[in-house]
């Protein structure tokens, strides 16, 4: 038995060694060729990020040849048949050789799109069309592509040659219950381990290629992850599709994506974002109902107040991109989860680091929950600080993390680690299914007919306590603070539960020295707006790429746009377009008819054409920038 499989495993691991050299290799070539890519890169960094690599190189490993392992450790006498050993490595060198194909192309492909390809380049090549009449010219531009990897697969097979002879595997004289019982069991363990190998590890979710920018910069990750592994990756993501309703130059005249503000006088001021889990606009006094947050009612008072706000998405995965980064959720994943997750995109701890700006972000859940640590990485937050770095299971709610009251307040001192002016944001938790409250405030907050109402007096009592903190604190008087929602709760009254108004949200812009930013705002605005309005506020003077419109610029155009249950809602001037796909299927007149019960379609054809050309011009201008990875633009320097 041991004379079987030691050379089994020996084989097995020259082979994955073998691999890795190639992506190695591949990895070098690629760099060189996009060297201009990838600006201040040195040959000690190129070393880093190449170690990095192994990760998702081991992966992309484990996978591509998981047929192959499994052929060689079958429980049965296969070696004595015929050829098997013939068979078994031209599967290997096939299986690679393919692979290899695709990490090679990238090589000269990776300009077009400035990221890895992904499963993408496989519909691509299933249509007929562009890729097929295109691919000659390509193979005679760039000859030396397909020429080097018949080199590498040439390699390859020579060097497997070598390998196979070097383990012979021996041929057991008798396949006894035992030995068939004791292969088994390694194919069990070496399954095992290569579940490990293409899940990157023990964490909690499995790597995918966001997690690069946790090791490094979002311009590096290109060189981190290999092409086999991006397209794997994201195999069961659906990619978006160009749209052609209006030439490029006339989409300007529906929105303007690039925004340049002239500079003002709150010029390094900090930033404090914070995020309430489940906020809905009628938990508050702005839903003229019963409210369940005294302090934050109180405090409007004294702040900027949005009360026709709303948010892009109805999760806090989607949500939270929205908010920082400006992105409405439209797509079928989130951003972090999507085949964009690597394309530059701005964000407010992305674009304030040119200012000299530190950022770090909060939340009490466990590290890798919804994978908002890896998002943070991409969107350039410095720190991401979780239940781990909160260091106390004492405060764990026993669901989703540490308690909102504890972790606001380490929240409000911890953020005096961070070197001023700084960007940091909080997303609490406490408001969340099952709604649950630490045992000593029991009885302490109303509880109405719906849970959420006591939680949400809870976090609302929280964010008491952290004001209370934060005032003491050496960067109060100098921040802006924003408090706003992930999502609306999604059910209550029938005005709240309906349409727009299913994403009814506070939106709150705060700065205690400021006396001027006051007041309450009928102006509609949504959280793709909070990043535009930020940099507005403190007077940020480079261009940048924002969908939304900052609040202060009164002359704006005002809109919102989310999607619904695979419908589309377009509001803006007054009127709510519906529609599915690019078929409208409801119009209705807001505010007159908030509840939505007038359908203006068949009456007002006009006003739907309106609105549509703005939602089809929206949606292009959307797709356009994720697919051809234009929504960043560099700042002067």
């Amino acid at each position: 038995m041991k004379q079987t499989l030691t050379p089994l495993l020996k084989r097995i691991l020259l082979q994955v060694l073998m691999l890795l050299c190639c992506y190695f290799i591949s990895r070098c070539v690629f760099t060189a060729l996009n060297i201009n890519y990838f600006p201040g890169i040195t040959f000690l960094h190129f070393l880093q990020l190449a170690f990095y690599s192994i990760r998702y190189d081991i992966s992309t490993i484990a996978i591509t040849n998981a047929f192959y392992f499994l052929l060689l450790l079958l429980p049965i006498p296969i070696w004595r048949w015929p050829k098997w050993e013939k068979i078994t490595q031209i599967i290997f060198i096939a299986l690679n050789a393919i692979a290899l194909i695709f990490e090679c192309s990238d090589w000269t492909y990776f300009p077009y799109n400035l990221k890895r390809a992904n499963s993408g380049i496989l519909d691509l090549i299933s249509r007929k069309g562009d890729f097929w009449s295109l691919l000659p010219g390509f193979l005679k531009d760039f000859w030396y592509v397909p020429a080097a990897w018949l080199l590498m697969v040439y390699i390859l097979i020579q060097l497997n040659k070598r390998i196979t002879k070097l383990t012979p595997l021996k041929k057991p004289v008798h396949y006894s219950i035992k030995i068939i019982l004791s292969q088994l069991l390694i194919l069990i363990l070496f399954s095992g381990l290569s579940v490990v190998g293409f899940r990157g590890g023990l964490q909690y979710i499995p790597i995918n290629i966001t997690n690069a920018v946790q090791v490094t910069e979002p311009v590096y990750t290109p060189i981190v992850i290999n092409t086999p592994f991006s397209i794997i990756t994201t195999i069961e993501h659906k990619e978006l599709t160009e749209l052609n309703y209006f030439p490029n130059a006339q989409l300007q005249q529906y929105f303007n994506t690039t925004k340049h503000f002239n500079g003002g006088k709150n010029k390094g001021k900090n930033v404090v974002i914070i995020i309430v889990e489940s906020f809905s606009k009628e938990f508050s006094k702005l839903g003229n109902k019963k409210s369940y947050t005294p302090f934050l009612d109180s405090l409007m008072d004294h702040t900027f107040t949005c009360t026709n706000a709303y948010a892009n998405a109805l999760h806090s995965q989607e949500a939270i991109p929205a908010i920082i980064s400006g992105l409405p959720y439209l797509m079928d994943d989130p951003i972090q989860n999507s085949v964009y997750a690597t394309n530059n995109i701005n964000s407010l701890p992305s674009l304030l680091k040119s200012k000299g700006y530190s950022s770090a972000f909060y939340h009490g859940g466990t590290n890798g929950t919804m994978s908002f640590d890896v998002y943070c990485a991409s969107a350039g937050f410095d720190q991401y600080n979780g239940r781990t770095e909160y260091g106390n299971d004492d405060d764990y709610d026993g669901n989703w993390g540490i308690w909102d009251e504890p972790f606001l307040q380490f929240f409000a001192t911890d953020i005096n680690r961070l070197k001023q002016p700084f960007c940091a944001s909080v997303f609490t938790l406490s408001s969340h299914e099952p709604f649950h409250i630490p045992n000593q405030y029991n009885g302490k907050f109303p509880t109405g007919d719906l849970p959420i109402y006591q939680a949400m007096a809870y976090t609302d009592f929280a964010l008491r306590s952290f004001f209370k903190t934060a005032a003491t604190q050496p960067w109060y008087n100098n921040t802006l603070f924003v408090i706003t929602a992930d999502h609306h709760f999604p059910y209550h009254s029938e005005q709240f539960t309906h349409n727009m108004d299913a994403y009814a949200i506070p939106i709150v812009y705060y700065a205690p020295a400021d006396t001027l930013l006051k007041g309450y705002s009928n102006l509609l605005t949504q959280e793709i707006d909070i990043l535009p309005s930020v940099l507005d506020y403190l007077g940020y003077d480079q261009p940048f790429f924002a969908f939304g419109n900052s609040v202060f610029q009164k002359n704006a155009h005002r809109y919102t746009i989310n999607c619904l249950s695979d419908q589309y809602q377009f509001y803006s001037n007054d009127y709510l377009l519906q529609s599915i796909g690019m078929k409208p299927s409801a119009l209705y007149h807001i505010p007159p008819d908030t509840l939505c019960k007038d359908d203006l379609l068949i009456k007002a054809p006009q006003q739907t054409n309106i609105q549509l050309s703005y939602l089809k011009a929206f949606l292009q201008l959307y797709n356009s920038a994720l697919i051809n990875n234009k929504m960043s633009i560099t700042p002067n320097k």
